[in-house]
């Protein structure tokens, strides 16, 4: 046929698209879902009762935050460049770092809920609490497991199920007046763990070879070293200030802070959608083509990143406290100027996951650390003299100027990595032998 074969060029040509697709797809209805749990939460709960929500969330938050820096951020990078057997012996090793790390979780935020926790509004909620974090840290490992494995449908499936458990039983405790703090929370456990089940039914294949299992860890731990110190600082740098809120102003203005924070967290799904696809194209590419292929990507995904976020700040800025109004009700009015705030954050987190990538797909991470350090230690500084003099818009400022600190520390360091700005340096590809130039950056 005269100009080849235009059904299979249109099917070869479409087929690289489908996974991001997918995974776009999953991101936006785990956000839009997790936004409508939000909603739920606060209406049924009220203010007070969905701070304290939010305070057990927290614990869980820096558990989920230490899990993406200690497996899932390694595993993201790496596993897209194992293949066949190895990458089956690989993910196997994976699985028990992960088993491992779960139950050590688990015990740790059972522990904090049960005795610290003692005599205080959050009594009782230890086992409950507990079973949340062991579901919920599973649930997100597989199917972050499932997209590094080229299974964005099966990662779908499962948030399907775990999204649409949750919030039917939520709703259904409202509905019967039956909703409490601990009810919530058993609620996201069951849902996470039907999910959860459904991941590993679709997990493997999986091949034991204890001669490699040293070694995966060691490559694992190597990478992320400076990833769980991330994470951990991650954690102070994006909760501290609702930490302040509860200790400042009590769990009524924490869930009204965190209330307005969620019309924002729908925009997590342009941020986990970078999350789950440009690890994996990223650590491809610089396998494929070196530090120019690497580039490249990283290129499209900033430009992608840029534009919607802009987009988010306008539209924010608009519609934000009309929004708010309208979903919260009278409760809200007052924070109702929170989200056009708020929204200066987006494009900074987004154009700093895309250059985070940069450094996980040469695996070397510590200057994801030094860069999550240095806004950290601003923050810390800051915040808590911030909300003494200026309440919570001194909460939000200290905030936006964290993430523009973690950005410009970011870029410096990108524009130090020789080769990864532009294209002068001499670079070889890791495929074809030797090591790029670049790698001997700062």
């Amino acid at each position: 046929m005269a100009g080849g074969r235009p059904p299979r060029g249109i099917k070869e040509r479409l087929r690289p698209a489908i996974g991001p697709a997918l995974s776009f797809s999953d991101q936006a209805f785990c956000s839009i879902c997790n936004f409508l749990t939000t909603v739920v939460l606060a209406r049924a709960l009220g203010l007070e009762a969905f701070g304290l929500y939010t305070m057990v969330w927290l614990a869980i938050y820096l558990a989920m935050n230490l899990q993406l820096g200690l497996i899932v951020s390694p595993m993201m990078s790496i596993g897209s460049k194992e293949d066949g057997a190895e990458a089956d012996a690989y993910y196997t090793v994976v699985f028990i770092h992960q088993a491992a790390y779960v139950g050590a979780a688990a015990i740790a935020i059972f522990s904090i809920l049960k005795f610290a926790a003692a005599g205080t509004a959050l009594d009782g909620v230890a086992l409950p609490g507990a079973a949340s974090a062991a579901a919920y840290l599973t649930q997100d490992f597989l199917r972050r497991y499932l997209f590094a494995r080229r299974r964005p449908a099966a990662a779908l499936l499962i948030d399907i199920v775990n999204q649409g458990l949750k919030l039917g039983v939520l709703a259904a405790l409202w509905h019967v007046g039956s909703i409490s703090v601990a009810h919530a929370l058993w609620a996201v456990a069951a849902a996470a763990a039907v999910s959860a089940g459904f991941g590993l039914f679709m997990s493997g294949p999986f091949l034991w070879k204890r001669k490699v299992f040293a070694d995966v860890t060691r490559r694992q731990w190597h990478s992320a070293r400076w990833l769980v110190l991330t994470g951990s600082v991650q954690w102070a740098l994006s909760y501290s200030g609702l930490l302040v809120t509860a200790g400042l102003f009590g769990p009524r203005i924490l869930g009204a802070l965190r209330a307005a924070q969620s019309l924002l967290a729908v925009m997590n799904v342009v941020r986990e959608a970078l999350e789950n696809v440009v690890p994996p194209l990223a650590g491809d590419a610089f396998a494929k083509a070196g530090l120019a292929g690497l580039r490249q990507t990283l290129a499209r995904a900033t430009g992608f990143a840029l534009l919607i976020g802009i987009s988010a700040v306008l539209g924010l800025s608009l519609f934000g406290p009309w929004l708010l109004h309208r979903i919260y009700g009278g409760e809200i009015l007052e924070f109702d100027w929170l989200i056009g705030w708020y929204s200066l954050i987006v494009p900074l987190t987004l154009v700093n996951v895309v250059l985070g990538c940069a450094f996980r797909a040469l695996e070397r991470t510590r200057p994801l650390f030094l860069a999550t350090l240095a806004a950290a230690c601003f923050n810390l500084l800051a915040v808590y003299p911030a909300a003494l003099v200026f309440g919570v818009a001194g909460l939000i400022a200290v905030t936006i100027l964290s993430e523009l600190t973690t950005l410009i520390v970011l870029a410096v360091l990108v524009a130090r990595t020789s080769g990864l700005m532009s294209s002068g340096s001499r670079q070889r590809s890791p495929v074809a032998g030797g090591e790029p130039a670049g790698l001997r950056s700062p």
